[in-house]
């Protein structure tokens, strides 16, 4: 069963300057409820880090220090 799952995944890959949302840190404000956003953003992919793993920079060209798994972004279709 596991294995026929796997065979459905795709990884999620990103090039430069391809636009991304996300995963939002809801736990920082324990006050924001049920209805809070699930998604922030959006951000500029800047260079890859390390394989599935990615740094981003915000519209105004600051580069973030942390780098964020593929599995914490999703596409941003403008």
């Amino acid at each position: 069963m596991k294995r026929s799952h796997d065979r459905k995944l795709r990884e999620r890959v990103f090039k430069p300057g391809d636009w991304v949302l996300r995963k939002a840190r809801n736990f920082d404000n324990l006050s924001a409820g049920k209805f809070s956003e699930n998604w922030e953003g959006p951000f500029i992919v800047d260079r890859l880090a390390s394989k599935g793993s990615y740094y981003l920079k915000s519209l105004a060209g600051d580069v973030m220090s942390k780098a964020w798994n593929a599995s914490h972004l999703r596409k941003f279709f403008r």
